[in-house]
């Protein structure tokens, strides 16, 4: 019996150093992906506040993600424009959001794209594609020119990844060396990015 106990005891002993291993390497996944860093940039909250600022801008989403099964990590916008305003500069607009996603201290650095979606009126005619080739974010022809869909809507990849074979053509390597360490320093807002109409 004391025999039994024992094999049975030696089992789950096992069985917990396995979970707690896996649990350890579940956690942390991806420990080469920088993440949560002590200084530079701003919180995610700081510039929360800071788009707050910009008059008939709504900005849905703003937010980095954790790694997928590929070890892959984004940043996401998804903005609104209110139909009394409109974007004055949209260079100047892709700039802001690409550095401020880049200063974004308290979560993991984006290795993978920086995802920018904006929905204004249709008639504004504005391509993110075209506008992030004007700033110099996308290397001209990688990326599809969709135009601006029914409902206003115009979205734009900027690719700050390095590892993948397809990084250098869609601009990653070039990025990452103009965006410097990250995080970045935070970005002040513009002037006169987003005006009444």
């Amino acid at each position: 019996m004391v025999a039994k106990n024992l094999r049975v005891s030696g089992v789950v002993s096992i069985g917990l150093a396995m979970m707690i291993t896996l649990t350890g390497c579940l956690s942390n996944p991806y420990p080469e992906i920088p993440r949560f860093a002590k200084s530079g940039g701003q919180t995610q909250a700081e510039l929360d506040t800071k788009l707050t600022t910009i008059p008939g801008m709504v900005v849905k989403r703003a937010a980095g993600s954790k790694p997928n099964v590929k070890g892959n990590v984004g940043y996401r916008y998804e903005v609104e424009i209110d139909p009394q305003f409109r974007v004055n500069d949209p260079v100047g607009l892709v700039d802001f959001l690409v550095k401020s996603a880049w200063s974004v201290r308290d979560g993991y650095m984006p290795n993978s794209d920086i995802s920018i979606g904006v929905t204004g009126l249709p008639e504004d005619d504005l391509d993110y594609v075209a506008v992030a080739e004007q700033a110099g974010w996308v290397p001209p022809g990688t990326q599809t020119h969709r135009g601006v869909a029914e409902n206003g809507y115009s979205g734009v990849q900027v690719w700050v990844g390095t590892q993948s074979p397809s990084s250098e053509r869609w601009g990653g390597p070039v990025n990452r060396e103009r965006l410097g360490k990250w995080p970045g320093d935070a970005p002040d807002v513009p002037e006169n990015l987003v005006v009444p109409r």
